[in-house]
């Protein structure tokens, strides 16, 4: 049955009448702060007030509000809103302000640094007041102040500006506090003035947004027909499906065509919208939806994460569960629905819980029969093996206990070994008895001394090795002779003397140079170099030449005569081993 056959007759009863409309303004001037920095709007509330009052406005308005004040206030405006479906309303919000990304709050006298959670405590939000303004569509304007300082917000808020969500058909109005109230004395109160004209009229810095028709104004009277208004206002009245058609089919071409269709929406989503205004009524904390998340994954259902948010993951597990229990899909949950699915969680947990139990004592079976058939842990083996399979056992401790026992017997009795082992090398002091203690005890408790041992022992060994070189090479200088020097060299090829043995078989043979070269070296460099200050400077030019001739100290030994051959050869002289006249020459001038 369509809407014009079941209501045409109440309806047209209701076109011959006038619709009666309430005018309301809600008014909230927050300057003087306790905290936060205050602002120059003082009383500006009063002039807010007179110029609604004197356009007809009922006024709710308040000044240097708390939180909890605010929170008063708004509720007596929404219940007098809400008393009338064809109201015009105007709000107007002064003082500072706090946002999030998503929702802003104008902040209460007593506001502290406030963070995103103790925010709702400390301001009021405005997403709940144009959700109100949204119920009269084409009537209502929201008037947000932008504060000229800035308080101080703790994380998760933006100080000085908030989103404000704006349904179809609002008028939202932002800007400096006088800016907003010369536009609402002059312009948005004005019968002949239209939204469109109030947005031209507007001053530097106040911005308009939202419904801004050019045709309709706040208080502009339009040119539609009042047979269609009174047709509308009944319809709104009847709020059916059937009624919004009847006037979509009475008028395709109406002024209120879309509102009719989303209204028609909205009734058609009504048993979601209601599903979700009951969770909406529950206030559930970020902790206590935590926890449904956790009982819905505890029982199958993923939200996958509990993180307090329902997202599209947790409506997706509501609606599952929902579906399985016979219940409406809508993904949105009232207080029975919350209460079910603790209790399942619940049984869940005890489940669970009691199957743990009943594993543990099945384990715990197990594991005492296992220790029964090893004989109770009498001895090592036993004891390992028992510890392997059950290392949290129930006598885990016992064993761990035992095992130590005889850990520490061993060790002890490890240690008498090695005792008696040093002191058998000790007595030995032999090399072989030291490094026997050491293949066995690498890291003992004598491993330093043992090693200390070793070494004293290489340290006599290379004196005396030492000390039967020089004995070898003593008697080899006493006999002069080359295979005296021979037999030196072949005991110690790379040893202490080898520079010198060598040299002295090379004098020797007369290998390398001619005896009489030799004599008349020998007599130049008597006359060259026959004090011991020539003789230093001789030998320091040998060191600065990179040859070395032994200490600089103006005697030349054996040592400085091989650095004098070596010099010789090297510059192509003749090796004699004594600075001639030629010699003497190129150590002045620099030989190579």
């Amino acid at each position: 049955m369509r809407f014009s056959r079941m209501f045409g007759p109440a309806l047209a009863a209701l076109v011959a009448a006038p619709v009666a409309a309430a005018d309301l303004a809600l008014v909230i001037v927050n300057s003087d702060y306790d905290r936060a920095p205050d602002l120059r709007t003082e009383r500006s509330e009063r002039a807010f007030d007179l110029a609604l009052d004197r356009a007809g406005f009922q006024v709710f308005r308040g000044a240097d509000l708390t939180g909890p004040e605010m929170h008063k206030l708004a509720g007596e405006f929404s219940v007098a809103a809400q008393a009338d479906d064809d109201n015009r309303l105007v709000i107007v919000l002064s003082g500072h302000l706090a946002g999030s990304t998503s929702e802003g709050w104008l902040m209460g006298r007593e506001a502290d640094r406030p963070d995103l959670f103790a925010v709702g405590a400390q301001g009021l939000p405005l997403a709940p007041l144009t959700g109100l303004a949204g119920s009269a569509p084409g009537h209502a304007v929201v008037m947000v102040a932008r504060p000229e300082k800035m308080a101080e917000v703790g994380a998760g808020l933006t100080a000085g500006s908030a989103p404000v969500p704006l349904p179809e058909g609002v008028t939202l109005v932002q800007g400096p506090n006088a800016g907003l109230l010369a536009l609402l004395q002059d312009a948005i109160l004005d019968p002949n003035t239209s939204y469109a004209e109030a947005a031209e009229a507007a001053g530097t810095g106040v911005d308009l947004t939202g419904y801004l028709s050019p045709d309709a104004g706040l208080l502009r009277v339009t040119t539609t027909d009042t047979g269609e208004i009174a047709y509308w206002s009944a319809v709104r009245d009847l709020n059916t499906v059937d009624a919004y058609q009847a006037y979509i089919d009475r008028y395709p071409s109406g002024k209120f065509i879309a509102e009719a269709r989303d209204a028609i929406a909205d009734l058609e989503l009504e048993p979601e919208r209601r599903a979700q205004a009951d969770e909406a009524a529950l206030n559930l904390s970020r902790d206590q939806r935590r926890v449904i998340q956790s009982n819905l994954t505890a029982i199958g259902y993923s939200t996958r994460g509990v993180d307090g948010l329902f997202g599209p993951a947790t409506r997706r597990a509501i609606s599952a569960w929902q579906e399985a229990n016979g219940q409406a899909a809508t993904g949105y949950l009232n207080r029975p629905q919350v209460a079910a699915i603790q209790a399942a969680a619940d049984r869940k947990a005890a489940q669970l819980a009691q199957e743990e139990r009943d594993r543990q004592a099945a384990v715990e079976r197990a594991d005492r029969a296992y220790w029964r058939d090893l004989g109770q842990g009498q001895d090592e083996a036993a004891l390992r093996a028992y510890l392997n399979r059950y290392p949290r056992g129930v006598f885990a401790d016992t064993a761990r206990e035992r095992l130590k026992i005889i850990d520490d017997r061993r060790a002890e009795e490890a240690r008498r070994e090695e005792r008696r082992d040093w002191e058998t090398a000790r007595r030995n002091d032999t090399e072989a008895a030291y490094r026997d203690f050491l293949n066995r005890y690498p890291r003992g408790r004598y491993a330093d001394e043992a090693r200390a041992a070793l070494q004293a022992i290489e340290d006599r060994r290379q004196e005396e090795a030492g000390r039967e070189e020089r004995r070898i090479w003593e008697t080899a200088r006493g006999q002069d002779s080359v295979a005296a020097y021979r037999d030196y060299l072949d005991r110690y090829p790379r040893g202490r003397f080898a520079d010198e043995a060598r040299s002295r078989i090379d004098a020797l043979q007369g290998n390398t140079r001619d005896s009489r070269e030799v004599a008349k070296a020998k007599r130049e460099e008597a006359g060259l170099a026959g004090n011991p200050v020539t003789r230093l400077l001789i030998e320091q030019r040998l060191t600065g030449f990179g040859f070395n001739p032994g200490p600089v100290d103006g005697v030349f030994d054996a040592r400085t005569r091989n650095a004098i051959r070596q010099f010789q050869t090297s510059n192509g002289l003749p090796t004699t081993g004594y600075v001639g006249n030629d010699t003497m020459a190129l150590l002045i001038v620099g030989g190579h």
